[in-house]
């Protein structure tokens, strides 16, 4: 999908809601600096989920974010992103706020519990007995709280009500 300000696209996971929605999880490669899109009504997270590092200017406050590490603000803020070590990709959830709520968190051991689980980095974990093999970026997408053991990696599990 086109981000709102055109600079970009990114890659939708899952979402609730049709054309207007109420949450939305996607992958956004950045590959060049410039300003977020300005999204009214909109609490954003996100993490980084390859190993060049992304700077973020959320009203005049610099945040550098490394892989696995999780930033959040409001989507009316104003956020310019700065790429230290060139292109880079993040997980974003957008949850319209008073509409939907949602979390992310980033795990690395022990079991994820989420109704979305991401591989943040080359993750191995056990999903009903099975050993899987994620790449970072691949998703577990369930219709209810799914339990994932975590044997190397890290995960980043996303909790979202609407």
């Amino acid at each position: 999908m086109p981000w709102a300000n055109g600079r970009g696209t990114s890659y939708e996971i899952a979402r609730d809601g049709g054309d207007v929605w109420n949450w939305r999880v996607a992958i956004a490669p950045i590959v060049e600096a410039g300003p977020f899109s300005v999204l009214a009504g909109v609490d954003r997270q996100l993490v980084v989920i390859d190993p060049a590092p992304l700077d973020l200017v959320i009203d005049g406050s610099r945040l550098h974010l490394r892989r696995g590490e999780v930033a959040r603000f409001a989507g009316e803020a104003l956020v310019d992103a700065e790429l230290p070590e060139g292109a880079t990709r993040d997980l974003g959830l957008m949850i319209r706020r008073g509409v939907a709520s949602g979390s992310m968190m980033v795990v690395s051991s022990g079991v994820a519990t989420g109704r979305i689980l991401v591989a943040v980095e080359k993750s191995v974990v056990v999903v009903t007995g099975e050993s899987v093999v994620l790449e970072a970026g691949d998703a577990l997408v369930g219709d209810r709280n799914e339990q994932v053991e975590i044997v190397s990696g890290l995960i980043c599990a996303l909790e979202v009500t609407s």
